[in-house]
Parts: C-alpha cells; sequence; structure tokens
C-alpha cells in the first residue's frame, strides 16, 4: 500500500487490536502526518461506523497542548481513517520500562499534563471520556512536554465489539464502574489516572496477576495497597492523599475533576525535569511554575528544544541538561535548621578556646597566690559577647 486517498504512505508505524499506523504525507501540502486507519472487521457494523464518525469529528475540535490531535476523520477508499498529527518520542511505558520508577516531583509534573488534557476533553460538550488511560497512551515529547492520544477510541471499539473477538479496554487500568458496565464518566478517567501515578512512584501497578478474573475483583473490591516503604520515605502527604483519593471504587469519593488534580498537584510538580532515558538522550518536562523556583543564572540560555518530527521514535538528545527547581525542597530547606559555614564554626571553636584557656590560668594563678576569684568575672570571661 503506498496511497489512501490524498495520503501518500511513507512506512508503517506500528499495529495493534484497532488497526494500523502510517507515517504518511499529505499529498498537497507536504505535510507528515499519522494515518490511523481501523481494522477492516472494525468497520463492518453501519451503526459502528457512524459512531465512530461522529465521536472523531467531535475529537477533531479538540486543540490541547497535552492531547495529541486529531486533524481529520474520513473514510477513505472503504477504510475509517483518523489522521493525526506526526510526533515523535516514547510512550511513557517505555520510559518507565528504562526508569523502573520516577521521583515524586516528575511523577506529579507527568500527572498534572496528563490530567490537564484529560481536562479539555473532559470539558467538552458532551464530555469526552478517554476509557484507555494507561502508559501505552501517553507520549513524551523531545522538548518534555507529555501527549494524550486515543481519547474515545475505547467507546468506538465498545460499539463495535459485537463484530469482533478484540478485547476493549485494558484490565490493568480500567475503573470499576467500567467493569461493571455501569456509567462511565469523566471521574472513570481519574481512576485511571491514580492507576497510572501510583505506577510512576513505585515502577509497578497496585494490582496485578495472572488471572484476569482475580484482576478484575482486585480493582472492584480491593483497597490500593501502601507504596513501598522506599517510596514513601521523603514523598509529601499531599501528593499520597490525592494519588489515593483518586484510587476510590466508588466515583463520588474521587476528585471532583481534573482541575482539582491540578490544583492539588502543582504545588509538589517541578518547574524543571530531567527524564533521561539511557541510550535515547533526555526529555525536559518544562511547566509554566504557579509558585516562586529558583532562576537561571546570569547569562544562561536554554538550548532550543529539537523538531518534533515523527510518532512512536525516539527522544534526540538535548545539548545542555536543565537546571532543576525542587520548590518543595526549597521550602523545606527555608524552614529547617541553619548550617553553620565549616569556617565560621571553626572560627568559633578557636576563639571559645583561648577564653577556655585564659579562665583556666586565672584560676591556677589565683589558687596559687592564695586569692578567690570573683565567681561573675569568671562567668563574664567565659561568655562571649558580654
Amino acid at each position: 500500500m503506498d496511497r489512501i486517498g490524498e495520503y501518500l504512505i511513507s512506512r508503517l508505524i506500528g499495529e495493534g487490536g484497532m488497526g494500523k499506523v502510517y507515517e504518511a504525507e499529505e499529498r498537497l501540502s507536504k505535510r507528515k502526518v499519522a494515518l490511523k486507519v481501523l481494522r477492516p472487521e472494525l468497520a463492518r457494523d453501519e451503526d459502528g461506523r457512524r459512531l465512530f464518525l461522529n465521536e472523531m469529528t467531535i475529537l477533531a475540535h479538540l486543540d490541547h497542548a497535552n492531547v495529541v490531535r486529531c486533524l481529520a476523520c474520513q473514510e477513505l477508499d472503504g477504510e475509517l481513517v483518523m489522521v493525526l498529527e506526526y510526533l515523535q518520542g516514547p510512550t511513557l511505558r517505555q520510559v518507565l520500562a528504562d526508569r523502573g520508577r520516577l521521583s515524586w516531583t516528575e511523577a506529579a509534573s507527568i500527572v498534572v499534563q496528563i490530567a490537564a488534557g484529560l481536562g479539555a476533553a473532559h470539558g467538552q460538550s458532551p464530555p469526552i471520556v478517554h476509557r484507555d488511560l494507561k502508559p501505552e497512551n501517553v507520549i513524551v515529547l523531545p522538548d518534555g512536554r507529555v501527549k494524550v492520544m486515543d481519547f474515545g477510541i475505547a467507546k468506538v471499539l465498545e460499539a463495535m465489539r459485537k463484530g469482533t473477538t478484540h478485547s476493549v479496554g485494558t484490565l490493568q487500568y480500567m475503573s470499576p464502574e467500567q467493569i461493571d458496565a455501569g456509567e462511565v464518566g469523566p471521574r472513570a478517567d481519574l481512576y485511571a489516572l491514580g492507576l497510572v501515578f501510583y505506577e510512576l512512584l513505585s515502577g509497578q501497578p497496585p494490582f496485578t496477576s495472572a488471572s484476569p478474573r482475580e484482576l478484575l475483583n482486585l480493582q472492584c473490591t480491593e483497597a490500593a495497597p501502601p507504596l513501598p516503604d522506599e517510596v514513601r520515605r521523603g514523598l509529601p502527604r499531599g501528593v499520597e492523599r490525592v494519588l489515593f483519593e483518586m484510587l476510590h471504587k466508588a466515583p463520588e469519593d474521587r476528585p471532583a475533576s481534573a482541575q482539582a488534580v491540578i490544583e492539588a498537584l502543582e504545588p509538589f510538580a517541578a518547574a524543571e525535569l530531567d527524564l533521561g532515558l539511557a541510550g535515547t538522550g533526555v526529555a525536559q518536562v518544562h511547566r509554566t511554575p504557579s509558585v516562586p523556583v529558583i532562576a537561571p543564572a546570569p547569562g544562561h540560555t536554554e538550548p532550543a528544544p529539537p523538531p518534533v518530527a515523527a510518532s512512536g521514535g525516539t527522544v534526540r538528545p538535548v545539548a545542555q541538561p536543565p537546571i532543576s527547581a525542587d520548590t518543595i525542597g526549597l521550602i523545606e530547606r527555608a524552614s529547617g535548621p541553619r548550617q553553620v559555614p565549616a569556617p565560621v564554626a571553626l572560627a568559633i571553636i578557636l576563639v571559645l578556646s583561648a577564653i577556655a584557656g585564659v579562665v583556666t590560668y586565672l584560676v591556677r594563678t589565683g589558687d596559687a597566690s592564695g586569692a578567690e576569684l570573683d565567681p561573675t568575672a569568671v562567668t563574664a570571661a567565659a561568655t562571649p559577647g558580654q
């Protein structure tokens, strides 16, 4: 296949349960795009085709820095095609595979960005609910932004699944209400975000099982286990509180909105992070800080981020490491006990030693002459500043 409609196919980027993704070029504009083509068996149902076109048309109007843009949704040559912006960067799953787990400042920054994308989708009329949020559906760009992809696809596949055996959604990240076939709203996405947050902090999901039935039971009935001790050590209580609020089984017990998650976590998110990936370079996370941070040294300039180019590629190196500003750490250090510089401490010790020597000499001289020293004089001599 070398062409779909007006798009010239360059290469196959990837393939999954929903279909295939191609790198392509728009014939007239020469714009590089990613084409997501649904599997033929998913497109046979007329109701499903109509729902796909309706949902993706709504998504095409969603323009947010933390959402992969759907540029168009079309039926081309008998196939249902999503035309997406063309991006380069690893998925959050690849970052976790490389790092194991992230620091709480890194995790909070990423969750704030994901929540911002969710909030933009949930704010549409009607709300766009992702239904399948997971690390595989989050891309980390070279400039450090994260973007959420595949909004609304799970809803479309749910309607089409009567004609296919492909599974819909991912059990590891499903909310209890989604598993129970209940009403699925924006707070279902917040539960999935809580599962992702837990995994970013600990390096593994809160619920794991080789048995799908057992996994479903854990998601619906069991409270999330406490974070490992090494993760909780130094973790602010505010971060832990927000995490476990998102993981409540009942939707009404979770945060009211994605914006509520952002407001709760922003004070804990570093303004700039280093998400260096071994062997692939460095990704920087940049946010507009809501609290004061350390300013760069005079004359310091940040390198321009490399251009975004491909979907599912790797992160290219950044020439200069970022300046890290841990806001919470700065506050704690400012309020904690002050450290006395070593030279000052040495000077104080020498002065006190000299005073002690003088006092000892006077005492011995007084004893030798048979005279009594005035106690107040000794006290005054031994007390600096008097």
